[in-house]
């Protein structure tokens, strides 16, 4: 992989990953310049098709012959772009990667962004998504397989409206607060057959039966205290949290359904 070989940062998934709402100038001309090197390699490139996807993706219309060629118009349409707009040309590129070099597309892309500290790298599924730590990340999956299972498809579509928030560009911080939240309550009250109740029953019933600690459900009340205070219907401020903060309600959640999940 000749992208970045030297100075990439891809294996630090945690050192100040924390740009979400920029696209720097040089990101978007390394990523043209990986584009062309990682498509030059398919049997059938065209810098013509490339140009008029990048071009006209971004809603510009695509010159006849443009000055300079055609790898120095798509980065000069690129420069001139909304930093939205990046990232959406990064994934409109995906369907037109030949399955063979996909791994190396998504590898050169994410060295990029990693090099950057933009906070999403590009997934197999062709979409961005926020780099989180790997432990972060294993409990995530571990959650989602728990999810899938009968009983809790409430929990699911919760869960996943929680990940497209935090996925988005910028975060919607209160909106993955709300909904990873939800899909614990949805989870506590699927497990203990209360449908109409709230998490605080479900914690009540948590505690008649001695399904576990006292410790441990005291700290869930807290918590349960810490979302209605803050980012819940019967929220008494406006939301503050900050980035970190709701990093730690994300996996303090997703650690919670596990639990419930699985008693």
């Amino acid at each position: 992989m000749a992208i970045r070989t030297f100075t990439s940062q891809l294996d630090d998934q945690t050192g100040g990953r924390s740009i979400d709402n920029d696209a720097p100038l040089g990101l978007r001309q390394e990523f043209i310049d990986a584009a062309f090197h990682i498509l030059g390699r398919a049997p059938f490139f065209n810098e013509r098709r490339l140009y008029d996807i990048v071009s006209q993706s971004l809603g510009v219309a695509p010159a006849g012959r443009p000055y300079a060629g055609f790898r120095h118009a798509c980065g000069r349409d690129l420069s001139k772009a909304d930093w939205q707009r990046v990232y959406d040309v990064i994934c409109r590129l995906w369907p037109e990667v030949p399955w063979d070099l996909q791994a190396d597309f998504r590898a050169a892309v994410n060295r990029i962004l990693a090099a950057y500290l933009v906070a999403w790298d590009l997934g197999e599924d062709g979409c961005l998504h926020r780099v989180l730590p790997p432990a972060a990340q294993g409990q995530i999956e571990a959650a989602f397989q728990e999810l899938s299972r009968p009983g809790f498809a409430s929990a699911l579509q919760s869960f996943r409206d929680a990940m497209a928030a935090n996925d988005d560009r910028p975060r919607r911080d209160r909106d993955t607060c709300r909904n990873i939240f939800d899909a614990l309550e949805s989870v506590a009250k699927a497990v203990f057959r209360m449908p109409t109740k709230t998490f605080g029953d479900a914690l009540t019933e948590a505690r008649r039966r001695q399904a576990m600690s006292s410790d441990t459900i005291a700290v869930l009340q807290k918590f349960y205290d810490m979302a209605n205070n803050n980012f819940r219907h019967g929220m008494t401020t406006e939301f503050v949290l900050k980035p970190a903060e709701v990093d730690f309600v994300l996996v303090s959640c997703v650690a919670g359904i596990l639990l419930f999940a699985r008693l």
